[in-house]
């Protein structure tokens, strides 16, 4: 996908009347889950910046509302990460092997030296890879983040699996999201994703990564060209959707207005600067 379908992706709305975009706030949407087990099948996220909670009002039909926060995230988790202040199951991802792969050592090295600070070093990673990996269709060879660089092209899998190899090897944790990207219409998806749309689902399956920052916890990023966030059609699963799933928007608010960043769509960081002790001034004659 290049960097200008990726915008479209992401800032396509629905009706006009609800697609107004806003400022930095909380941007909305509400699905109805339906299956043998609705309950099962979607994934409940309290994360920095992204929420999925479940509910049920009737007690017999389950309602997904997905909440994204737009506003500024402090930046003051450092980079390199210490490995000691991480939690067990972050420690547990570093801990695990990757395939030996030079190129993609001196890659994940060359996009890494000089950022400051975790968020920083997502939003390289991030931007790279959509900028670079040409999206395409899933094919029936299972994708890996080796082929998908070699190739340069890799659907939302290939692409998610290349930048959390990338992070992975420059000591973030990083971890792949199983969802869907909802849409009210094929019309909704880029041209090369309108065959996938799936109006069961109301969507695509799709796949993101989250990257475990210090102080914040498991931040989402959408290789696809969203850095440090995604959006309200951005519905976590616990993985595959099983047999007799089917989904359905209720509501959609308007989308957040996103602000691009060498290329790629990032949440806004603050930048925290610690107050510093200055002798006081002589006093002037």
């Amino acid at each position: 996908m290049t960097p200008a379908l990726a915008l479209a992706l992401v800032l396509l709305s629905g009706p006009e009347r609800e697609a107004m975009p806003r400022p930095n706030g909380v941007e909305t949407a509400r699905y109805l889950v339906e299956g043998p087990e609705p309950w099962k099948a979607v994934r409940p996220v309290e994360g920095p910046g992204y929420r999925v909670v479940l509910s049920s009002p009737d007690g017999q039909s389950l309602i997904a509302t997905v909440e994204v926060d737009g506003s500024p995230v402090r930046d003051a988790a450092a980079y390199p990460v210490d490995p000691r202040i991480l939690p067990t199951e972050a420690r547990e991802i570093l801990a695990d092997p990757l395939p030996a792969d030079d190129e993609l050592e001196a890659l994940s090295r060359m996009l890494l030296r000089g950022a400051t600070t975790q968020l920083e070093a997502v939003e390289r990673v991030v931007a790279w890879v959509s900028q670079r990996i040409r999206y395409d269709l899933p094919g029936l060879i299972p994708e890996s983040a080796a082929s998908c660089h070699r190739s340069r092209r890799g659907s939302c899998v290939g692409r998610s699996l290349l930048a959390a190899d990338l992070l992975r090897r420059g000591g973030l944790p990083a971890r792949q999201v199983t969802g869907i990207l909802t849409a009210r219409g094929a019309s909704e998806l880029t041209d090369n994703s309108r065959e996938l749309f799936n109006e069961g689902i109301s969507g695509v399956r799709h796949r993101w990564i989250e990257v475990h920052v210090s102080g914040l916890g498991w931040v989402p990023s959408d290789p696809g060209g969203l850095a440090n966030t995604v959006t309200a059609r951005h519905l976590a699963l616990p993985g595959a959707p099983p047999d007799g799933f089917g989904l359905r928007v209720l509501s959609r608010g308007p989308a957040l207005v996103r602000r691009a960043h060498d290329g790629t769509l990032a949440r806004p960081r603050l930048r925290i600067v610690e107050a510093v002790d200055l002798p006081a001034e002589a006093e002037r004659p």
